[in-house]
């Protein structure tokens, strides 16, 4: 159980969230939106006591920062600038990763296999990460965290430079993650990739944050319409208002 009261964070006494409050249970899918700058990042950052910042954030009845120093492996962050290693290999590269973590490669080789195949990576092995391109960075980065099955996983607009293919594959693959049981929050700012997957949506605007829960239970048309509530937006009377010529 993720427990976050009263958060508060500025930058430079630039206000950037202000008394956010919400609750994630173990094995919740959640996805927050927002615009770009809205503080999507600066939230998991939060979490993830990258930050510092006002307020409180529990994890499991305790302090993120402890629970992060007693249970690291417990939890991962995906930021949306990723970091490989350019001179490894794509599969080098993984086992580089579990390495650090002390995770035998054999353990998890059948899941690194069928990782790189969903995500059409598995022809690319064996060639040097330097020659890939950006959405295949993004792909390795990826597996290097999901093949080590954390209790939490956070990422950071992780459907940036995917194909629909890989993105059909993520989705897939953290839908069946969170039903058995890791607690998974990701931010993006395309409300498309969240409303048929998440259990619940956390938007953020205006330095707020407002969780809606229940999402599956939801249609599309529902979700987009409390989006627009939240955000309040007028987005089809503006639409109407602008004067386009036809050719």
């Amino acid at each position: 159980m993720l427990k976050i009261r009263n958060l508060n964070k500025s930058y430079d006494k630039l206000d950037v969230l202000e008394n956010i409050n919400f609750e994630v249970p173990k094995g919740e899918l959640l996805g927050i939106i927002g615009s770009n700058g809205a503080g999507k990042t600066t939230l998991l950052n939060s979490i993830m006591s990258n930050l510092d910042f006002d307020g409180e954030i529990l994890i499991d009845g305790i302090s993120n920062c402890e629970f992060i120093d007693k249970y690291r492996d417990d939890i991962l962050f995906l930021p949306d600038q990723v970091f490989t290693y350019s001179f490894l290999t794509g599969l080098e590269f993984i086992k580089f990763i579990l390495d650090m973590k002390k995770i035998h490669f054999a353990d998890v080789s059948q899941n690194v296999k069928l990782l790189f195949q969903l995500f059409n990576l598995d022809d690319r092995l064996d060639s040097l990460i330097r020659d890939y391109s950006h959405g295949m960075k993004r792909k390795i980065a990826l597996i290097s965290v999901l093949v080590q099955a954390p209790k939490i996983l956070l990422l950071d607009e992780p459907v940036s430079g995917l194909d629909t293919m890989s993105l059909i594959a993520l989705k897939k693959i953290l839908i069946t993650m969170s039903k058995r049981g890791t607690t998974i929050i990701f931010s993006t700012h395309i409300l498309d990739f969240v409303e048929n997957m998440c259990d619940s949506i956390l938007v953020i605007n205006d330095k707020h944050a407002t969780k809606i829960d229940g999402v599956n239970t939801k249609n599309k048309k529902e979700i987009e319409n409390i989006f627009l509530q939240i955000v309040g937006s007028q987005i089809d009377m503006k639409i109407g208002e602008l004067k386009l010529n036809t050719l």
